[in-house]
């Protein structure tokens, strides 16, 4: 089976080693800590505009459709879980759910320039409740990779990806990209079978 089709209009700086350092623009902004009744985990969110954000990537074992990056619990205690679309459409809290396309695009309006970045540096990857791996600062759990079609992973810690709820056809669905040190968020479409991240919002 043919690998996903996984970089369109990826807009990189000049450098990939750019620092994630910086200043957090939502100090002023709600912040909180959200537990899953279903396993006990807890995570952070963040309200961004008029948007309350997870600020790690969901880490829920849905059976059926979920994997660890690389299928290593160690990766998984700080990436979260990777989801075929399916399996990520039922796959975040009550009171929350997987954002749309257009709930992106908001998203990256409000945070104006340098959305990409601005994510990766208020990623809490081993920072949160419950925790116990201990990562670098720069870390983002948003750099979690992808688990391909064919069962193979590529990309941990170099780009990752979070599915929308958003639909192409019966077999694509639109999804978000991030890469270390890219200053965009991008916008992309890949087979259902793909594994990505999940990135829950609030349900107003």
């Amino acid at each position: 089976m043919k690998k996903s089709l996984l970089i369109r209009r990826f807009l990189f700086t000049s450098s990939l080693l750019i620092s994630l350092s910086l200043p957090m623009l939502l100090d002023a902004q709600d912040k909180g800590t959200v537990k899953d009744i279903r396993d006990g985990h807890t995570y952070n969110w963040v309200k961004i505009g008029a948007q309350s954000w997870m600020t790690e990537n969901l880490d829920f074992n849905a059976q059926g459709g979920s994997w660890a990056c690389n299928n290593d619990s160690a990766d998984e205690v700080n990436f979260g879980r990777l989801y075929s679309w399916k399996a990520a459409q039922t796959a975040c809290p009550k009171g929350w759910h997987v954002p749309s396309d257009k709930e992106w695009g908001v998203l990256m309006r409000t945070l104006n320039s340098d959305p990409g970045l601005k994510m990766q540096s208020m990623d809490t990857i081993g920072k949160g409740p419950g925790k116990t791996g201990k990562a670098p600062a720069s870390l983002s759990s948003l750099l979690s990779g992808v688990r391909h079609p064919d069962g193979s992973f590529s990309g941990l810690n170099l780009w990752g990806g979070c599915w929308t709820s958003s639909k192409v056809n019966d077999t694509v669905a639109t999804n978000v990209l991030f890469a270390r040190g890219a200053k965009e968020i991008s916008v992309s479409t890949n087979d259902k079978n793909t594994g990505f991240s999940v990135r829950c919002m609030k349900v107003k």
